[in-house]
């Protein structure tokens, strides 16, 4: 039977600062979901922000695959 690719665990220190800019890409998008939600559904202002919620999560499950970080 053939195992799994085992992988080595990432070590913070090495990838702090990966490591705070995927938190504050996290945060940044926490934030774009609570003002989306103060539209309604099909407002320009929503479409505006789920543009660039998607942008902003494209770019955090970049930043988290480079490392190799699983959320």
């Amino acid at each position: 039977m053939a195992r799994g690719a085992e992988t080595t665990p990432i070590l913070p220190l090495l990838v702090w600062h990966e490591l705070a800019a995927i938190e504050d890409l996290r945060r940044e998008r926490a934030e774009l979901q609570r003002r989306m939600a103060l539209y309604p559904p099909h407002a320009h202002r929503r479409v505006v922000l789920e543009a660039r919620l998607r942008e902003l999560t494209h770019r955090l499950i970049t930043a988290e695959a480079t490392i190799g970080l699983k959320s």
